[in-house]
Formats: structure tokens, sequence, C-alpha cells
């Protein structure tokens, strides 16, 4: 793990001192990368309390991390440890000692190409995953959600925020892409065989761009089966609009 750590504090001002520290009303963050292996045919995995996660790929065999580390003063540093444990998935893990008020973490990660994501979700931030082999379960509970480019998706939801996906495949016969309180995209390859389900309680749906045989429609919701419909497709919204288009 390398460390860049350069400090500067709201009082003085905040310079940004190449590369890397800021701070605002006495906070402090620090920039941080850190290099773990993948065992073979292992998926990744991360979930955080606070902080954004952004995942993508490269070319590379290693799984690199560049993680900004955010705490109420220096010394509050020491007591955050971002670390990799190795089980049936690689699991990188944020780990604080002490109280976790005002201490967040943003994840910056890429993986080696064709590594599929098990779980990549935040309770307080936005999450991004792209290029990724699979996206099994993408989520927040405050927080935007977006999944692009990768291979069969299952899940991408969160309760607080927009959720937009694309859906080239499904995982064991089903996607879900859902939010209570935000808009809800899903772009679906015409190639899916699922009946689609695609509603909201307070806004409007809109599906296009799909031959969807039983079509029914209202306002707020629309309904219809893609190809032979074995599968199951969800769209969802409790407070916001819901949007299906073909995935190009």
């Amino acid at each position: 793990m390398r460390r860049r750590a350069l400090l500067s504090t709201a009082a003085t001002g905040a310079a940004a001192l190449a590369g890397c520290l800021s701070a605002f009303e006495d906070a402090v963050s620090e920039s941080r990368e850190y290099e773990f292996d993948l065992p073979d045919g292992a998926r990744f995995r991360t979930a955080i309390d606070d902080g954004d996660v952004d995942v993508s790929t490269h070319g590379g065999d290693r799984v690199l991390v560049d993680a900004v580390v955010s705490v109420p003063n220096e010394s509050r540093l020491g007591d955050v440890t971002v670390e990799a444990v190795r089980e049936d998935d690689l699991l990188v893990d944020v780990r604080v000692d002490g109280a976790e008020r005002r201490v967040s973490v943003d994840l910056d990660v890429r993986l080696p190409a064709g590594t599929e994501v098990a779980v990549a979700r935040s309770w307080n931030g936005d999450v991004s995953v792209r290029d990724v082999a699979a996206a099994h379960g993408v989520g927040s509970a405050n927080g935007d959600v977006v999944v692009r480019d990768a291979g069969p998706v299952a899940r991408a939801e969160t309760t607080n925020g927009d959720v937009t996906a694309d859906v080239p495949a499904l995982v064991d016969g089903e996607a879900v892409v859902r939010t209570e309180n935000g808009d809800a995209d899903a772009a679906l390859s015409a190639t899916v065989d699922a009946a689609l389900s695609a509603r909201t309680q307070n806004g409007d749906v809109s599906v296009s761009g799909l031959e969807l045989a039983d079509r029914e429609a209202s306002r707020t919701r629309v309904s219809g089966v893609l190809g032979d419909g074995a599968g199951e497709v969800t769209v969802a919204s409790v407070n916001g609009d819901v949007t299906v288009t073909a995935l190009e």
C-alpha cells in the first residue's frame, strides 16, 4: 500500500498541494493506493457504510484500489484500514476503529478484465459498476446506482436515489432494477427472454424500442413478454419515473 499524505485546513485556506489531502471545517482527507491479488475464479465484493464506490476494469491481473479516506481530524487517519479478505470471493473491506461519525471512504476499484462483481454496495454513497463480466448485486441505501456495459445483471437497487442499468442478460433468469425514491432507467437487450414488469406508484412509466407480446399499459405500469418469457425483469420505483429502452 502506498500513501500520499498532504494535509491542509480550512483555517489556512486549504491549498491544493500536489496531489492530495484536503480539509474543510477541520476535516481531513488522505489518498491511498492498494494492490491485491485476485485468486483464480474469484469474484469481487465490497460493502461499505459511507462513501462512493466506483468499479471498472483494466488490463492487469491484480485488483487496484484508490481510496480517499475522510476523517474529522488528522489523528483519526490511523483508525481507518482498507484490507482484502480472501475467501470464495475477494472482499475489499473498510474497517473503522472507534466512532464512525464523519468518517467516509471513497473506493475507486479496477478489476482484471473478465471479473464478476458479487456485491458492490454503499449505505451512504453513489455506486457505479462498469465493464465487468457480471453484476450480481449493486446497490445503495442513500445514493445513485449505475451499471453500464456489464455482462449479465441480477440486481441494481437503491432506496433514495436514481438507478440506471444496462441489462444485456439475466442472472438465474431474473433482473431487478429498482428504487423507492428516484427514477429507474433500464436498457434491456431485445434478446432477453422474460416477462417484463415496469411500474411506479407516483410517476410515469415509458417502455420503448422493445417488442412486447401481451402488452398492457397505463400511466404507472407497463407489462408484457419478451421472447418466450422464461425469465423475469422488474424495473420499478415508488416515487419516480420508470423508463425502459432497448439496449443498443
